[in-house]
């Protein structure tokens, strides 16, 4: 990405655009002849799917750039971008091919490879079938909510939007709000996160009946000026920002591309044919971990595509490997969840502790629980769990979840009186939160029964 496009992130107000590895900052390690760090990314989005990095990344394997040269993974990689209506492949791969020592051999490379990232395995894996049917699918509703209050003055004079990101904890509240982004920026910024800190949701339940929180929710709130001129200056603004915008996308900036997806779905774009859909799904095989968990959700509750919890899966999957801990305890969710097909208690609990240890609140949470109350003895520890708990308390320290661990692994240490208090304050802890107490009651009848009869508290 050259200096042009460096100074059109800052003029768009996109500071955290390197946050993530995407095709501008692979070509730019190209071009600064940074290889190693070139090819390790360009093969990653390849892996997603991204039509031009299979085409860089042919042409390291060809080159040696950043790996050793190996003209079976060039060969095939250009087969697999050729696939993919990469046309600058095509000249690539007719040139190479006549330098394949064996085209079987050539040929059995590329079977092999296109059973991992081929175009048919990603169409059945990944791809999203535009389905409008599903758009308004809900997963959670919203109970009541506040309008933000901007002012008789500032409404008559100005127009603006504000997209605000938040989480939703399991009592329904509003959480971790922020403004993700907004135009013209900070005009209704803040009465923008005062009005959705007070909106109140009702939210699912876990498979073990306990409310579920619910993240990376977003809200666009949009103000609209009385006065005609004020309007249509807005609006010429607004468009020269939005093209500008679409013109980093275009130019392989992951964030760019999310952030016209998400200006495309909440109608801030006229007289536009492109689709939300087409952009998230693009910055998500380039990379975008907000673009991936959209993906989640649209294949997930069929928000936009066809509803396919494989699809769901494979994504969350994608986006876990990929480091995004969001994704990582989410994916532990499912995991942990014994109804279903993924149901996996190592993996879980493997991938809980990668997203621990990078400090992501749920995830220590759901790590303590884990660690407290698995069955298998391999994962249980007692130990561990006082130490994640506590740690965990530090940011929520009245959490139901984690004084039930904290009393549990203190009874099961031999310390009775501490585990007997703690899993009283994690009762009334849940009951003042209007939780299901079913669970934590059952919890304090068990460590009753415990010290009568000598028994575990493990279930």
């Amino acid at each position: 990405m050259g200096i042009r496009a460096l100074g059109l992130c800052a003029a768009l107000g996109l500071a955290s655009f390197t946050a993530f590895a995407d095709y501008s900052s692979a070509t730019k390690d190209l071009k600064n002849e940074d290889y190693t760090a070139a090819f390790n990314e360009f093969k990653q989005l390849a892996q997603q799917g991204h039509a031009k990095a299979m085409y860089e990344l042919a042409r390291m394997y060809e080159l040696g750039l950043g790996t050793e040269e190996d003209i079976y993974s060039a060969f095939s990689w250009y087969m697999i971008a050729l696939d993919f209506g990469n046309d600058d492949a095509k000249d690539r791969y007719r040139k190479i091919r006549r330098l394949v020592p064996s085209r079987k051999e050539g040929k059995d490379h590329y079977k092999a490879l296109a059973r991992d990232f081929g175009f048919d395995v990603h169409q059945r894996v990944l791809a999203p079938v535009k389905d409008k049917s599903g758009h308004d699918a809900r997963y959670i509703t919203v109970k009541s909510k506040v309008e933000p209050e901007y002012g008789s003055s500032l409404s008559e004079v100005q127009s603006a939007w504000a997209t605000v990101g938040f989480d939703v904890n399991q009592q329904g509240q509003v959480v971790n709000h922020r403004v993700i982004a907004s135009f013209p920026k900070d005009v209704i910024d803040d009465a923008a996160l005062e009005a959705i800190s007070q909106w109140q949701y009702k939210v699912p339940n876990d498979y073990s009946g306990e409310p579920q929180a619910v993240y990376d929710l977003t809200h666009t709130f949009k103000l609209e000026a009385s006065k005609k001129s004020h309007r249509r200056e807005y609006e010429s603004q607004l468009a020269e920002y939005a093209q500008k915008l679409k013109a980093l996308a275009e130019d392989g900036n992951n964030y760019a591309q999310a952030r016209y997806a998400m200006m495309l779905e909440s109608d801030l774009i006229e007289q536009s044919n492109d689709h939300y859909l087409d952009w998230y799904y693009r910055a998500a095989r380039n990379g975008n971990y907000d673009a991936q968990l959209w993906m989640v959700r649209c294949f997930e509750y069929g928000t936009a595509c066809k509803a396919d919890k494989d699809k769901a899966f494979s994504w969350l999957e994608l986006a876990s490997n990929s480091g995004n801990e969001r994704a990582q305890y989410q994916l532990a969710t499912k995991l942990l969840d014994y109804e279903t097909i993924h149901y996996d208690l190592d993996r879980a609990a493997d991938i809980l502790r990668k997203a621990t240890h990078n400090q992501y609140l749920p995830a220590m949470i759901a790590y303590a629980k884990l660690l407290a109350f698995a069955d298998k003895e391999s994962i249980r520890n007692y130990e561990e769990a006082v130490k994640y708990a506590e740690l965990a308390r530090s940011d929520a320290p009245d959490n139901p979840v984690l004084l039930s661990v904290l009393g549990v692994a203190y009874s099961e240490l031999g310390r009775m009186q501490q585990g007997e208090k703690y899993l009283r304050q994690a009762y009334d802890e849940a009951k003042r939160r209007n939780w299901p107490t079913q669970n934590y009651l059952e919890l304090m009848e068990g460590r009753a029964s415990m010290m009568a009869n000598g028994t575990s508290l493990i279930y």
